[in-house]
C-alpha cells in the first residue's frame, strides 16, 4: 500500500543579484551510504553533517525495521552495527518512499539475509526500473521476484551469494553498489567491469570501513568479509545541491557567491566541467584535509554563457544535474546539445520530457529527443510550471526566475524535502525571493 504526499506550490518572483557565503546540506548520496554501511559494520558509527531530508529518513527507518539501534544525537545520527548478519526479520513492508537509491541498495544487502523482505514505495517509486538491479543480483544467486520490473519487490532467503564477474550494462551507481553490498555476503570475491564511469561513493565508503577493495576507471575487485566501521564520519555538502547555487549566480546579474565545504568528487562534477565550458566563472578551492571524499569551496561569478555540444563522457558524471544544464543552455547565447542521456528518461519523471515541456512552456525553443534535448538560447519568461512530481524538476524551475521576464510559479514543489529541504531558505538567504503560495 502506498501513501500519498500533500501538495504544495511556490512563487519565485523575479530576483536582482545573488550573493554572500554559504554551506549547503550534506551530501544525499553519501548519507544513504553511510547509513547502511554503519548498519553492517562490527562497531558503532557516528555520523556528523548527515542530510536531515524525507529520502535519508527512508533509510534510517529501515535499518531500524531491521533490528538496528539509530539515535539522534546532537549533531549526529548514532548508528550501532550489528555486523554482515546482525540484521533481523521486519515485522512489516519496507516502505522507500520516492528514494530509489535507498530501495536499490537495500535490495543489495537484503539479497543476502537468511529471511524474507517485501520493498515497496510511494506510486513515483514503485514506478522505477527495478529488474536491473535484480538481474545481476539472481546471478550471484539471489532469489527476488516483482512484477513488471516494478516495486513491490520480494526477496527471499538465497542458498548462497555467489562471487563472480559483472560487466554493467547499464552506467549506473545504484546498481553497481546493490552488487558490491551483496559481495560482501559472497562466497568469493567479486569483480564488476564497466565502460562508463559513475560516482564511486560506494567504493570509497567501503574502503574506509576496513573493507579491502581495489578499483580503476573500467574495474572494481571486492573481497566477501565483514567491515571493521568507523567510530565516525563527517558527509561533505552535497554537490547536486549546490548545483542550484552556481547555476542561479551564473544567470544572474551582478552576483558572486562562495559556496562552503562542499563535495568535490570527481565523478560528480562533471556539471562545473560543462558550465566552464559554456563560459561560467567557476573557481574551485580544494580542502587539503578531505578524508575520504574530496571537498572544498566554490566561487561562482555572473557570466554570460555559450551553447555547446556536451560531451558524451561528462553526461553520468552529470546525471542528476542534466536538468540545470538544459537551463544553462536556455539561457545561453546559441545553441547546445545534450544526446546519450536516456537515463534520465527512468528518473523520479521522465526529465527529457519534463524539462522539454518547462522550457517550452518558458518560451524556450527547444527539440525533444530520444536521449536528450537540442535547445536554443532564448528569452525566458515566466509562468506556470508542473514539477511532475520530481524534485530536480521543482528547483530548476524555481531558480529559472533569477533571469526570467516575470514570476514562476511552480506547482507540487512538496518533493523538495526529498534532497534539500532547506532549498527556499538558502536560495532566499542569497537574494531570491521563494514564497508558499496558498493551495
Amino acid at each position: 500500500m502506498t501513501k500519498s504526499e500533500p501538495k504544495q506550490k511556490l512563487l519565485a518572483k523575479k530576483s536582482h543579484s545573488i550573493s554572500g557565503n554559504v554551506s549547503v546540506p550534506g551530501d544525499k548520496s553519501i548519507s544513504h551510504r553511510a547509513v547502511i554501511l554503519s548498519m553492517i559494520s562490527q562497531q558503532t558509527t557516528k555520523i556528523f553533517n548527515i542530510l536531515d531530508s524525507t529520502d535519508i529518513s527512508r533509510s534510517l527507518n529501515t535499518a531500524m525495521n531491521l533490528g538496528i539501534e539509530c539515535k539522534k544525537k546532537d549533531g549526529f545520527i548514532e548508528i550501532k552495527g550489528n555486523g554482515l548478519h546482525g540484521l533481523t526479520s521486519p515485522k512489516k513492508e519496507l516502505y522507500f518512499g520516492n528514494s530509489g537509491t535507498a530501495m536499490r541498495l537495500f535490495m543489495g544487502v537484503l539479497a543476502a539475509q537468511k529471511f524474507p523482505s517485501t520493498l515497496i514505495g510511494d506510486t513515483s517509486l514503485n514506478k522505477r526500473p527495478m529488474e536491473r538491479v535484480a538481474l545481476p543480483l539472481r546471478n550471484m544467486g539471489a532469489y527476488i521476484e516483482m512484477e513488471n520490473d516494478h516495486a513491490p519487490v520480494q526477496i527471499y532467503p538465497a542458498e548462497q551469494i555467489l562471487g563472480c564477474k559483472h560487466t554493467l550494462s547499464i552506467p549506473s551507481a545504484q546498481i553497481k553498489s546493490a552488487i558490491l553490498l551483496a559481495a560482501l555476503y559472497a562466497n568469493s570475491e567479486t569483480a564488476v567491469t564497466y565502460n562508463s564511469i559513475t560516482r564511486n561513493h560506494t567504493e570509497l565508503m567501503l574502503e574506509s570501513f576496513g573493507r579491502p577493495i581495489s578499483y580503476n576507471d573500467h574495474e572494481i575487485k571486492i573481497t566477501n568479509g565483514e567491515l571493521k566501521g568507523r567510530e565516525a564520519i563527517t558527509i561533505p555538502g552535497d554537490f547536486s545541491s549546490a548545483s542550484f547555487l552556481i547555476l542561479a549566480t551564473l544567470m544572474s546579474k551582478d552576483s558572486e557567491i562562495l559556496i562552503k565545504n562542499v563535495g568535490l568528487n570527481p565523478t560528480r562534477t562533471g556539471f562545473l566541467k560543462i558550465l566552464q565550458m559554456m563560459g561560467g566563472d567557476i573557481t574551485v578551492t580544494t580542502d587539503p584535509n578531505s578524508n575520504f571524499e574530496i571537498q572544498g569551496n566554490i566561487k561562482i561569478r555572473s557570466s554570460k554563457l555559450q551553447g555547446i555540444n556536451v560531451p558524451n563522457n561528462l553526461i553520468s558524471l552529470s546525471i542528476d544535474e542534466l536538468p540545470l544544464v538544459f537551463l544553462a543552455a536556455a539561457f545561453a547565447n546559441g545553441t547546445t546539445t545534450i544526446r546519450n542521456a536516456s537515463e534520465l528518461r527512468l528518473k523520479e519523471s521522465d526529465r527529457i520530457t519534463a524539462m522539454a515541456k518547462l522550457l517550452t512552456k518558458l518560451s524556450i525553443e527547444v527539440k525533444e529527443l530520444k536521449d536528450g534535448l537540442i535547445i536554443k538560447g532564448g528569452t525566458i519568461t515566466g509562468g506556470e510550471i508542473d514539477s511532475f512530481g520530481d524534485h530536480r524538476i521543482a528547483m530548476t524551475a524555481l531558480i529559472a526566475s533569477v533571469c526570467s521576464k516575470s514570476d514562476i510559479l511552480v506547482h507540487n514543489t512538496t518533493n523538495i524535502d526529498t534532497s534539500f529541504p532547506t532549498f527556499v531558505k538558502t536560495m532566499n538567504q542569497i537574494g531570491m525571493n521563494i514564497t508558499e503560495q496558498d493551495i
